[in-house]
């Protein structure tokens, strides 16, 4: 082993900073798998809080979060509190410039979303870049997986369910269409199994009333 590989950190506790909730519960069980501690916020305050009380090796930093912050803001003050901390700068919509504006900005490395924990774990304690994970899921794959286990927690009820989600009833009936696979699997890749319930069908409308005859009008007697 070189005085290089001695030197390199081991990942044992991981912040992750995205405004993005479903894709941070995402990443938040991909590192707990692989038996790393998770923290995660959506602002600047709560990822600073975390670094000073809890000093974690590495910090997975969305780019783009709710204005006006921005992860660029986000490395630059993590690492003046820690700059031993291990800052990666990730994004679905990565650029060139983006990319050098965030190694200018203090981060060590600059990943495209979406990105395993394997990945991270690698190049942070051995210094390569795995092959992303061809099971790693799209967004819309967990925007799906979020949908089924709300779903799974309201037993199948999609008005219950549309209303934990925040959302129309018609609205997820539409997403349940377009992203829910023909059969669910019951393995890790999807946890929260369910049968889908099928799409009511829409009320048959009331009979027209029939018109009420009118009653002829009495004549006035002289």
């Amino acid at each position: 082993m070189s005085a290089l590989d001695e030197q390199r950190p081991t990942v044992r506790k991981v912040v992750l900073v995205d405004d993005h909730e479903m894709y941070l519960k995402y990443c938040s069980r991909e590192f707990v798998r692989a038996g790393v501690s998770v923290s995660s916020t959506p602002t600047l305050v709560g990822a600073l809080e975390i670094v000073r009380e809890e000093r974690p090796d590495v910090a997975v930093v969305d780019l783009f979060l709710n204005p006006p912050e921005s992860g660029l803001e986000v490395i630059r003050a993590i690492k003046e509190i820690d700059p031993n901390c291990f800052c990666i700068l990730v994004s679905a919509h990565m650029s060139v410039a983006h990319a050098l504006m965030g190694v200018r900005a203090g981060a060590d490395d600059v990943f495209m979303k979406p990105f395993g924990a394997r990945q991270v774990i690698a190049r942070v304690e051995r210094g390569v870049i795995d092959e992303p994970d061809p099971t790693t899921p799209t967004l819309h794959e967990v925007e799906w997986e979020h949908i089924a286990r709300v779903l799974h927690d309201h037993a199948g009820n999609i008005s219950q369910a549309a209303e934990s989600l925040g959302i129309f009833r018609q609205s997820l009936q539409r997403k349940i269409q377009k992203y829910a696979p023909r059969a669910l699997a019951t393995d890790d890749a999807n946890p929260y199994p369910i049968t889908m319930p099928k799409a009511e069908e829409p009320e048959p409308p009331p009979p027209p009333k029939k018109p009420r005859a009118k009653k002829p009008k009495k004549r006035a007697r002289h």
